[in-house]
């Protein structure tokens, strides 16, 4: 088991952006009929004590510093509603922004491996009807989804990336979801320090058969070579057209708000094309 924790990178400027397009996402598929099933492979403790000092500094701190605009994307704000509903100095993770978002015949499974961030998950979700929280690999579990029925499959995979396999076991896990459930709806995190591994994953995908899209958001210059991430991607999987349109929209306002020197901020999105 990795000894990774995410507390020490809770609300870093990689969790906004992924939390913005995650909030995205879920809006967009709420607003049709079918339920969803949403399954996510690396929940976390649910909820993060933000440090003194830490890396949520250069992310929802910088973020939340600016104030806000009726005028900016709905995700956006809605990412800012959910915040506020917690105390201030806490960070809700993926779970809580998925539950914020979901209705009420909408379910969702939060696996944790680690049995301590397990314990705190299940403090969190436990009272939710919709929700349970399994202790195991999240991954592993994939292979053993039973069919979402009349619903909507949504899988969230958001691994922390400590051992360089992941980059090979991960894109092959969203591979067999996608063949064993072509109308899953996928949502894949990764971080950018280079685009070395993360082409290498895209093309992978397109020879596994995975059409994509993926949204990127660099708030560090790539040729600065850091420990901490220089930016990060989410990829997506049969998600709505208006998802990667909000996404863009809201690009600027955390470009511009996390960016490390002098401003400079980037954003990229990739098609992955299927390779035949």
């Amino acid at each position: 088991m990795s000894s990774y924790s995410h507390r020490f990178h809770a609300g870093n400027v990689g969790d906004v952006w992924k939390h913005v397009v995650w909030t995205s996402l879920l809006m967009h598929l709420t607003k049709v009929s079918a339920p969803l099933h949403v399954v996510e492979t690396h929940a976390g403790e649910g909820v993060y004590k933000l440090p003194p000092v830490g890396e949520w500094q250069a992310g929802v701190g910088r973020v939340c510093a600016h104030a806000t605009d009726a005028q900016e994307p709905e995700a956006l704000r809605a990412f800012f509603h959910t915040l506020d509903s917690f105390p201030r100095g806490m960070y809700p993770g993926s779970p809580l922004f998925t539950l914020a978002r979901l209705r009420a015949d909408d379910t969702a499974s939060f696996y944790e491996l680690d049995p301590q961030a397990h314990a705190q998950l299940q403090t969190r979700v436990h009272e939710d009807t919709r929700a349970e929280a399994p202790c195991g690999d999240g991954v592993k579990a994939l292979h053993h989804l039973a069919p979402a029925g009349h619903g909507q499959r949504v899988v969230f995979i958001d691994p922390p990336y400590t051992a360089k396999e992941d980059w090979l076991t991960i894109p092959n896990a969203v591979a067999e979801v996608h063949a064993a459930d072509p109308s899953a709806c996928i949502a894949l995190w990764y971080p950018i320090k280079s685009y070395t591994r993360p082409n290498a994953m895209l093309d992978l995908l397109g020879k596994r058969g995975v059409p994509a899209l993926a949204l990127e958001l660099v708030t560090t210059p790539l040729k600065l070579q850091r420990n901490r991430l220089n930016g990060s991607g989410m990829l997506l999987v049969n998600a709505p057209w208006a998802v990667a349109s909000e996404a863009l929209a809201a690009a600027p306002r955390l470009g511009e708000a996390c960016a490390t020197h002098g401003g400079h901020w980037a954003v990229r999105t990739h098609r992955v094309e299927v390779q035949h």
